[in-house]
């Protein structure tokens, strides 16, 4: 009897063990091929970057994250470099907060072409413009 006890509370151990491996955050799962941050700098007087973007070009996973609770949300558009189409938006508020696309989410347009891909990313808050912005074209050809 103390034997299967051992044995039950092994095989519960482990199946947490294990089950805390498999979960984690999305953006852990990934490598990001690109990432920016917004530049905060020049715009609102603060050293550190609020926002931050990470891309994988393969599976097109977007993590666009707030890290700062001042405010500000932070904002992504994603556009198709030449023709300016905007693809889709994306938008995390309040630190901590982490907003996600794939290619694979069944979204409209988070399957991103082919093709050069422009993410412009920035800060917002209630009664102000766009500060912190960021411009990056990325040849999406994975």
């Amino acid at each position: 009897m103390r034997m299967k006890r051992l044995l039950t509370a092994g095989a519960a151990a482990l199946l947490a063990t294990v089950g805390t491996l498999v979960v984690g955050s999305p953006a852990q799962a990934v490598d990001c091929d690109h990432v920016w941050y917004t530049d905060e700098s020049d715009s609102i007087g603060s050293v550190d970057q609020g926002g931050r973007l990470c891309f994988a070009e393969h599976g097109d996973y977007v993590f666009l994250t707030d890290y700062d609770a001042d405010g500000y949300s932070v904002v992504l558009a994603v556009f198709m470099d030449g023709t300016g189409q905007l693809l889709y938006t994306l938008k995390a508020s309040g630190a901590g907060d982490v907003q996600t696309a794939n290619a694979g989410d069944g979204i409209a347009y988070h399957n991103l072409p082919e093709v050069n891909v422009r993410f412009r990313m920035y800060l917002t808050k209630s009664g102000s413009g766009q500060v912190g912005l960021v411009s990056h074209v990325v040849n999406n050809d994975h």
